[in-house]
């Protein structure tokens, strides 16, 4: 074998190597992403420590609205950027889903697309499926918004965390009861505000929202502040509030399965 030819091998020898390195990189990165199937639809209860509380209920995650929509985004900030509720939903969902991951809570993402508008009968129908596949009572369907009191042109006045149930006296009375619960336990401490309705004796909204009405397991749907009020959507905006408003999801499934 020729020098040059023994100098060709050694540089393919060094790429192919470096090529192998980034693809354990990635396989063993947590980001998700809608490629990544196996984070988005987490099947695996390999990693559920058997002996824990863990009730084996099926967490559906809804992220509302798409790039699509329209007018679901703040006015513009002082600096020309905006807050879109479709980015700010799907990266509040895959925080959610990689602490979910961590715990062993079984759980599904029902709408990885992100351009395009999934209609809310649709989303139902997802939820539906996984419903009868595991069973509705072991299921629980969370959509993840957040409020606007406008069309995202101005600046408005209305404020504050909130979450909405159908109406009537449902098992997603409880469940909403927790997660405003664990949302009064954090919110504060950064000084946002919370929204409640004690009409009925506890502090959810109650509305016929398609995509909670529609879905046959108990059913939630966070308002996570209002993207056309400049400090919440500030707030909504910046890393620690994301953070933070994922955290109060977290803590509630956690409640909600048995493990806090």
């Amino acid at each position: 074998m020729s020098l040059l030819q023994t100098i060709l091998n050694l540089f393919v020898s060094i790429f192919k190597k470096k090529e192998n390195t980034e693809t354990i990189i990635t396989q063993e990165d947590n980001t998700i992403d809608t490629e990544n199937n196996d984070i988005f639809n987490n099947n695996n209860s390999s990693n559920i420590n058997m002996t824990s509380k863990y009730n084996g209920k099926v967490i559906l995650l809804d992220n509302g609205h798409a790039q699509s929509t329209q007018g679901k985004m703040s006015p513009l900030f002082d600096d020309g950027s905006r807050f879109y509720e479709y980015e700010f939903a799907r990266d509040i969902v895959r925080r959610i889903a990689l602490e979910l991951n961590k715990l062993g809570i079984k759980y599904h993402i029902l709408v990885p697309e992100v351009k395009e508008d999934i209609a809310l009968s649709t989303r139902a129908n997802r939820a539906n499926s996984y419903c009868n596949r595991y069973g509705k009572n072991n299921c629980v369907f969370i959509s993840v918004h957040a409020n606007a009191a406008g069309m995202g042109d101005k600046w408005m006045n209305a404020r504050g965390w909130s979450v909405y149930t159908t109406k009537g006296v449902t098992k997603s009375d409880e469940i909403a009861t927790i997660f405003w619960e664990e949302a009064n336990k954090l919110l504060p401490k950064y000084n946002m505000t919370l929204r409640k309705d004690m009409t009925d004796g506890d502090p959810d909204y109650e509305a016929n929202f398609t995509v909670i009405y529609k879905t046959i397991c108990p059913a939630i749907l966070t308002e996570n502040l209002f993207q056309d009020n400049k400090i919440d959507a500030s707030f909504l905006q910046s890393d620690l509030g994301r953070e933070v408003i994922a955290k109060i999801h977290v803590n509630a499934i956690k409640r909600i399965t048995n493990l806090n």
